[in-house]
């Protein structure tokens, strides 16, 4: 495991074990509040397999700007879709820095890395794949499952103006296999926004390289078995 920095970019880079014809470049995007740290070992599992990994720095998180209590309530209604948003805008410019061909590129992310990576994959046509794990692709309607927890009022017709240009959710994105992971009892994210972008892939789509693994009893937890489910997905892409 490599630390890079630059400039514009921070992150770790995770030589595989083995190299392997088949290795992809896994560009990996953590959950809210977490860390690159956190994820360390699902990515030395991922280059073990003979993955090139990438997981980097977020902003708000680790040392670009990082906030004070990203679990604050407030802190986390205003920070959130920023933070996406920055995140898939800034894409383009991070994969050309790390020069890699985009089609051998695998978004994986988890929670809030989800949402990225999902929000990613709908704005390029030659991604190499998409994994999703307890995130979303349909943003308008988690924004509206987050409004009705917390009890406000719906989303501005302004800012939902500017989610629809992010949103997964009518854009045909390219081709390539989709694997979307969730939790059944997920009380953080709810599982019905996994289910609206897969009903979108394979009804509005047609769609028939999309897997969606739905986990028992699983409360927003990256679990082993989504540890074991992610790898074994790698292997056959």
């Amino acid at each position: 495991m490599n630390k890079v920095q630059t400039q514009d970019f921070k992150f770790k880079f995770f030589e595989p074990e083995v190299q392997s014809s088949g290795g992809k470049t896994v560009i990996f995007y953590h959950g809210w509040g977490t860390s690159v740290e956190s994820n360390h070992d699902v990515a030395q599992e991922m280059a073990f397999r003979g993955h090139r990994v990438v997981v980097p720095e977020i902003i708000y998180h680790d040392t670009r700007k990082p906030l004070e209590n990203h679990f604050n309530i407030e802190t986390t209604q205003r920070y959130f879709w920023k933070t996406i948003y920055k995140t898939i805008d800034e894409f383009d410019d991070f994969i050309e820095h790390l020069n890699v061909p985009m089609e051998e590129v695998i978004l994986v992310g988890s929670s809030m890395g989800g949402f990225i990576a999902n929000g990613i994959f709908a704005n390029h046509k030659n991604i190499g794949g998409l994994v999703n794990i307890n995130g979303s692709g349909s943003f308008l309607l988690s924004e509206k499952l987050f409004r009705e927890k917390d009890h406000r009022s719906a989303l501005p017709i302004e800012e939902e103006q500017v989610m629809k240009k992010y949103n997964p959710i009518g854009r045909s994105s390219c081709n390539a296999p989709v694997l979307l992971m969730h939790g059944d009892s997920d009380a953080i994210i709810s599982i019905k926004g996994q289910q609206d972008y897969y009903q979108y892939l394979i009804e509005n789509e047609g769609r028939d390289n999309v897997d969606f693994i739905i986990h028992e009893n699983n409360n927003h937890q990256f679990s082993l078995e989504m540890v074991k489910d992610l790898l074994e997905w790698l292997d056959e892409v």
